[in-house]
């Protein structure tokens, strides 16, 4: 697996590398992230989704690696209305507060800009306030329900959008 990019600034030295949603490292990683989650809402306002089973679309996911571990995730998914949303975006605790997953959102918009695309948009839970505070700081602003989030918004769910040039 070839690194999508190598990052190093004075806080990490990490590489990102583009996969397939099925990798066993994502696949674990993604299980770190649900089962933080899955305490914090009701089963009704639970979004996680098995990124395996996204078949509407095309999906691009990364992975974070610093040393021999994986440190973190996200993914891009792209339907096939042309919508752009970020998905499953997590670090492990070992690894958060170092810029990784800026490092990882940074990926996803430049791979965003090769395909083409303008506009990301992501949904992530009021109770996740640090990760609302990284998007509003990379320029992310929140927005109304959008795509198939918006036959049935979540009172519990943030939506936020980012025009990427």
């Amino acid at each position: 697996m070839n690194p999508f990019c190598y990052i190093e600034s004075p806080r990490v030295s990490a590489q990102i590398f583009e996969t397939d949603a099925a990798h066993p490292h994502l696949t674990r990683l993604i299980a770190e992230l649900d089962a933080y989650q899955y305490p914090l809402y009701p089963p009704e306002s639970f979004q996680g989704i098995n990124i395996t089973e996204l078949d509407d679309g095309e999906i691009t996911c990364f992975m974070a690696r610093v040393d021999d571990d994986w440190a973190g995730c996200a993914c891009l998914f792209i339907t096939k209305h042309g919508l752009a949303e970020m998905k499953r975006v997590y670090v492990n605790p070992l690894f958060r507060g170092q810029g990784i997953a800026s490092l990882l959102i940074a990926a996803i918009e430049k791979k965003l800009k090769m395909l083409g695309h303008y506009e990301l948009f992501l949904e992530t839970g009021v109770f996740q306030e640090k990760a609302i505070t990284l998007y509003e700081k990379l320029g992310y602003c929140r927005t109304e329900a959008f795509g198939d989030y918006a036959l049935c918004p979540d009172p519990l769910s943030v939506y936020m959008m980012k025009p990427v040039r």
